[in-house]
């Protein structure tokens, strides 16, 4: 268990290891076609900041880098197949992520969502585009802020100097 987690049922750390699964179907499903490209690019990241997160939250990318791309292909089975009800299960799920944020102990809530956000941008951004231009598509565009989330604020810093 990850000590950030300690107070955190069970339930809860789940969908917080759920959560980058849930980013990548949501942002990279919202055309209505995960592709191999995203989920490519989604193992990529991860496994990157599974040893290059500035120390931060390495060990929670390290947990779910092995089996990431399993995950996924297990939550889209679970979830609908059409794209309206799909969207809505994940942003579900993803809103959900607000009340444990905030359990989190300073500075992991403000990690983890600052996080997320970069993830899902990454996962947005993907398919490239013309000369890196226009680089998200339209259907990407609606989600990748992650509305669902309610952003967190970075810690004092005084407390918490070398944060990003």
């Amino acid at each position: 268990m990850l000590i950030e987690f300690e107070k955190l049922t069970p339930a809860e750390q789940q969908q917080m290891f759920d959560a980058i699964p849930l980013i990548v179907i949501l942002v990279a499903g919202a055309d209505d076609d995960i592709d191999e490209v995203e989920l490519a690019e989604a193992q990529r990241l991860a496994d990157i900041r599974s040893f290059n997160n500035r120390g931060h939250i390495i060990a929670y990318y390290e947990t779910i880098d092995e089996g990431l791309t399993d995950r996924i292909q297990q939550l889209l089975k679970e979830l609908p197949d059409a794209l309206e009800p799909r969207q809505n299960e994940v942003v579900a799920r993803l809103s959900m992520l607000n009340s444990i944020l905030t359990k989190l102990d300073l500075p992991f809530g403000y990690l983890y969502y600052k996080s997320f956000m970069s993830f899902s941008k990454h996962i947005a951004e993907a398919h490239g585009g013309f000369m890196r231009f226009m680089t998200i598509g339209p259907q990407e565009a609606e989600v990748v802020g992650l509305p669902m989330l309610a952003p967190v604020p970075r810690p004092s810093k005084v407390d918490f100097p070398d944060l990003p």
